[in-house]
């Protein structure tokens, strides 16, 4: 075989560096470059640090290490996007929450707010665009001026979902809504308050209903 001159080689040094250049041709050069100190240091001037023999090898370890880093990095922007998704919803969560269950009391309105008698029975009925649920207690048992009665307490209530995210959907229309809650049986009702009892539980034998009774914001709207 006639031996390859080294102006040749080092002609195709560069795209043997590189890794561009047929098999034969990469063969042939590590084959002057073993005998050829001339060559040899002039391929390691072009490229320091590279082990020629095994160019191929560390060049595919750098590959493995960089997909390796770009999976790393992928994995990581996930996590990141998901735990972003994650937190948004749980604090929307929270807002639609808080706007739904704070609760408003309604003021206390004839028009809106009627107890109706059918078959017997009591009913409150109410008639508006501002509701936004309402709340009733189990009739209970009150000295009142010395005398027993059977007295059953309700609020209406406005929410602010009810308010400012219902009229969305609802459009710009006013929307006349009427809820009808049962009280009880007129024969066993004595009478019926409107307003918000205090949030301790006024089933509670400590609670002292009387009192709460003669709050100037309940307000008796019915009597037997």
């Amino acid at each position: 075989m006639k031996k390859i001159s080294c102006n040749i080689i080092r002609d195709i040094l560069p795209l043997y560096l590189d890794g561009v250049v047929s098999d034969d041709t990469e063969k042939m050069v590590e084959e002057h470059l073993k005998e050829c100190d001339q060559c040899r240091n002039e391929a390691v001037k072009l490229k320091q640090d590279v082990v020629l023999p095994a160019s191929k090898s560390v060049r595919l370890a750098e590959t493995e290490v960089v997909k390796g880093l770009k999976r790393k990095l992928f994995r990581k922007k996930f996590l990141v996007s998901a735990v972003s998704v994650i937190l948004t919803i749980a604090v929307l969560s929270g807002i639609c929450s808080y706007m739904a269950l704070t609760k408003t009391c309604v003021a206390y309105d004839s028009g809106k707010v009627q107890i109706q008698e059918e078959d017997g029975a009591l009913y409150v009925v109410y008639q508006g665009d501002d509701l936004g649920g309402t709340v009733g207690f189990d009739p209970v048992e009150v000295t009142i001026d010395g005398k027993e009665q059977n007295v059953f307490t309700f609020y209406c209530y406005t929410t602010l979902w009810s308010e400012y995210i219902e009229s969305i959907f609802d459009g710009e229309t006013e929307k006349t809504q009427e809820r009808i809650m049962y009280v009880g049986q007129k024969d066993e009702i004595d009478r019926i308050y409107y307003g918000e009892l205090d949030r301790t539980d006024p089933l509670s034998p400590d609670y002292d209903y009387a009192s709460m009774l003669a709050d100037p914001e309940m307000e008796m709207i019915w009597e037997r």
